[in-house]
C-alpha cells in the first residue's frame, strides 16, 4: 500500500474522531448560572436594564422581553458606565438619548430587534462588557417585562456543530480509500 494513502487514511480517521467528539461536545446542554426578571414602564425614551456583566465566549445570554407595544431591544457590547459617561459629557440644548449614543457608536450594537415580544440568544466571541437596552420611539408609555438567563457552556454549540459538519465528511473522504484498501487486503488474505 502506498505511503500517501496510509498517511491520508490515518489523517482522515483522526478528523473523523475529532468531528464526532466535537459533535458530542456540542450536545452538552448549557447550565444556568444567573438569572433575573423584572418589569417596568418605558416612556418615550430609552432604558438600560441593570445588567453590568462581563461575558466570556463560554457564557451565553438568553433574553426574553415582552411589551404592550413595539419596542426596540439592543444588546450592546459596551459597559453601562461608558454610556452614562457619554450622556453626562454631552452639551445642551437637549438631553442626549441612547439613540444619539448609538448613532455615534454603531459598532457597539451586537443585536437589535424591534417587536412586542423579543427573544435573543447571545454569545460573545471574546471577553466582552454587555449592556441590555430598551428603546421606545413612540410618544406613548409602554409597559414591559424582561427575563434574562446567563448560561455557561463547554463550547458554543452552533460553532462547534458547524466545525463538526466540515471535519466529519472531510475525514470520511480521506479515510475511505485507505479503509477500502484494508478491507480488500483482508478479504484477499482470508481467501488464501
Amino acid at each position: 500500500m502506498k505511503r500517501w494513502m496510509i498517511f491520508l487514511g490515518r489523517g482522515g480517521t483522526v478528523l473523523l474522531s475529532i468531528g464526532f467528539a466535537l459533535l458530542l461536545v456540542s450536545l452538552i446542554p448549557p447550565a444556568g448560572i444567573a438569572s433575573r426578571s423584572g418589569q417596568g414602564r418605558l416612556s418615550s425614551e430609552s432604558f438600560l436594564i441593570p445588567f453590568g456583566r462581563v461575558l466570556t465566549p463560554q457564557q451565553g445570554l438568553e433574553v426574553t422581553i415582552t411589551a404592550d407595544d413595539t419596542i426596540t431591544v439592543y444588546i450592546l457590547e459596551v459597559s453601562q458606565e461608558i454610556i452614562d459617561a457619554w450622556i453626562i459629557e454631552q452639551p445642551p440644548p437637549g438631553p442626549p438619548r441612547l439613540e444619539d449614543f448609538l448613532e455615534e457608536n454603531p459598532d457597539v450594537i451586537s443585536s437589535q430587534k424591534e417587536a412586542r415580544e423579543v427573544k435573543i440568544d447571545y454569545m460573545p466571541t471574546k471577553v466582552m462588557d454587555v449592556t441590555l437596552a430598551l428603546s421606545n420611539l413612540s410618544s406613548e408609555p409602554v409597559n414591559f417585562s424582561f427575563d434574562y438567563l446567563i448560561t455557561s457552556v463547554v463550547a458554543p454549540g452552533t460553532k462547534v456543530r458547524n466545525l463538526a459538519q466540515w471535519t466529519i465528511p472531510i475525514g470520511f473522504v480521506l479515510a475511505l480509500p485507505w479503509l477500502a484498501q484494508l478491507w480488500k487486503e483482508k478479504n484477499t488474505h482470508t481467501d488464501q
